[in-house]
């Protein structure tokens, strides 16, 4: 009997342990949602997300009071920075849509600088219509490819619409719908009519209230960063000041290219960051310069031009004789292994981005310079304006021989204030460079409303029901940020106000500002037609993908 009895208590135990073991290995096991529950889930992030995104559209925009810690918090205005600042939600559904919206967000800011909440409001109309159509039984694959005929269609009513930038009044209008700032965008657009298309503007803060432009000599050169750890986190630019600068038309790969270069650099009494400019940087030389940079031992920028195999040699000698360095190459009988400290180039500032670097005040004599200017004037004579682009090189580059750079000067009152300013500032000017390569549209959303009647000609190629819902949901697109903008504005019935415009005609929308119906282009309200496209373009891609998804696996 006692044997039994213990016999029993063993087995219990056994079993025991293996439920046990058994609702361990359950537990591990990722858990699935599908289709409609999951897009429910993920449009619950996106709507969250952008609820806050939504309120900073348009000139009548709202606050968003953001709690960093218990004791301190600030007032954002922007939709990009907010978007940063929110990096987690509760609820694994509704924090996985809303990284995905803040993801898109952070895209766009980085391409162009705004849009942010013009693609959130516009995606945030795509689900919640979809939403509605899928449970109704809809086709989500069927769907998508509607969306692609009427996003292909908008695109092209879009690029109808562009126009070239046109005065110093009209890139005020085009700053201040980014601004708010009356002071600050007449200063920007003063700036840009002056320097043109090649304009470059950097910031100087002061410590007082100050608003305040100059011009320096200088410019800018495309490229890309071959490490992305050389730019602060979050952040979209790396400030150097008084930097050494190496112009090596060569592929850095060894260690022995670049060490030189470190060691004349860590024995500099200034401690003066470095910049590398070179053909390529890769490999043993690429990870020195990198860790250098991340561990503090010497503030190192590195570059890679995009200039072309043939056209590069000719950018250093010009960034040469600006900084009064020299090209290290074989061309020149230098490499870059027997670097001497008079090789080295030198600035007042030089600003590194994801796509380039500008560089201002350089110590280059006025004498070489001059041959320089002398040179490409005299190629350009001679230049073609084929194909092959190299009548533009010459003016490019001879705009950054004989033109300048903006210095704009900025001072508040306090540090918070100077930091929002300093990134209104950096946003505009991502517009304006925009404005000048894509051109205009008609702006509060009105150049979105005139693609609706492309949309009409959709239909009829559609060819089955479920296309037409993809359609459909474009439309609500095209229509969010106008509704939007009026919302915001808060004294008329955003419906209302889309049928008088509609009734009105192309062209007409809502100015926000004076609460009354114009014609845009009347008022100088405009949009940036590459942002606005980008825009679009991040909306539909995003609530595509989310539309599209059959299950998500969150794992344990």
């Amino acid at each position: 009997m006692t044997t039994t009895v213990r016999a029993s208590k063993a087995y219990r135990v056994i079993q025991a342990r293996r439920m046990a073991a058994a609702l361990r290995k359950a537990a591990a096991q990722p858990s699935l949602i599908a289709r409609p529950q999951a897009l429910s889930l993920l449009s619950q992030g996106v709507e969250t997300l952008a609820a806050p995104l939504a309120v900073t559209l348009g000139p009548r925009n709202g606050y968003v009071v953001n709690e960093r810690n218990k004791k301190e918090w600030e007032v954002l205005t922007d939709s990009s920075t907010i978007a940063r600042r929110v990096i987690r939600l509760p609820g694994r559904g509704n924090n996985l849509g809303a990284m995905m919206l803040r993801k898109t967000a952070l895209e766009l800011h980085e391409r162009f600088g705004d849009g942010v909440a013009t693609a959130a409001v516009m995606a945030r109309a795509m689900l919640r219509e979809a939403n509605r159509l899928i449970a109704a039984g809809a086709n989500p694959a069927l769907m998508a490819r509607g969306i692609r005929l009427a996003v292909d269609a908008a695109q092209n009513a879009l690029a109808t619409q562009a126009r070239p930038v046109t005065g110093q009044e009209e890139l005020a209008a085009l700053a201040l719908g980014v601004t708010g700032d009356h002071e600050l965008s007449e200063t920007l657009g003063q700036m840009f009519d002056v320097m043109g298309e090649c304009a470059t503007v950097i910031m100087k803060d002061v410590p007082r209230l100050c608003l305040d432009h100059s011009y320096i000599r200088g410019g800018k050169w495309d490229g890309y960063i071959p490490a992305r750890p050389v730019l602060p986190e979050g952040e979209a630019s790396l400030n150097l000041y008084n930097p050494l600068i190496v112009l090596a038309d060569e592929d850095l790969t060894t260690v022995e290219q670049v060490q030189p270069m470190l060691e004349l650099a860590l024995a500099d009494p200034e401690k003066r960051p470095l910049l590398v400019l070179a053909r390529s940087i890769t490999d043993a030389a690429l990870t020195t310069l990198t860790v250098n940079h991340v561990r503090g031992v010497l503030t190192v920028g590195m570059l890679v031009l995009s200039s072309g195999a043939t056209l590069i040699h000719d950018d250093l000698e010009d960034i040469a004789a600006l900084t009064g360095g020299q090209v290290l190459s074989e061309i020149t009988g230098t490499l870059a292994r027997n670097i001497q400290p008079h090789f080295f180039g030198q600035a007042q500032q030089a600003i590194l981005s994801a796509i380039g670097v500008t560089i201002a005040g350089g110590n280059g004599s006025s004498h070489a310079i001059q041959q320089r200017i002398a040179a490409v004037r005299a190629e350009l004579k001679h230049a073609s304006r084929g194909e092959n682009g190299e009548w533009e090189h010459l003016r490019l580059r001879l705009a950054r021989l004989t033109g300048g750079i903006g210095v704009l000067t900025i001072g508040m009152h306090t540090e918070q204030e100077l930091e929002m300013k300093k990134w209104q500032v950096n946003k505009a000017l991502r517009v304006l460079e925009a404005a000048y390569d894509g051109g205009l549209v008609p702006g509060g959303g009105t150049a979105f409303l005139a693609c609706l009647p492309a949309l009409c000609a959709v239909h009829q190629v559609c060819r089955n029901e479920d296309e037409t819902y993809g359609v459909l949901l474009v439309e609500a697109a095209l229509k969010a940020p106008f509704l939007q903008i009026v919302r915001n504005h808060g004294e008329i019935h955003p419906p209302l106000a889309l049928d008088t415009v509609q009734r009105l005609g192309p062209g007409y929308g809502f100015d926000a500002l004076r609460g009354d119906y114009a014609r845009m282009e009347e008022r100088h309200i405009f949009d940036c037609f590459k942002v606005t496209q980008g825009a679009l373009e991040a909306a539909t891609s995003l609530a595509t993908m989310l539309i599209t998804t059959d299950t998500i696996v969150f794992n344990k």
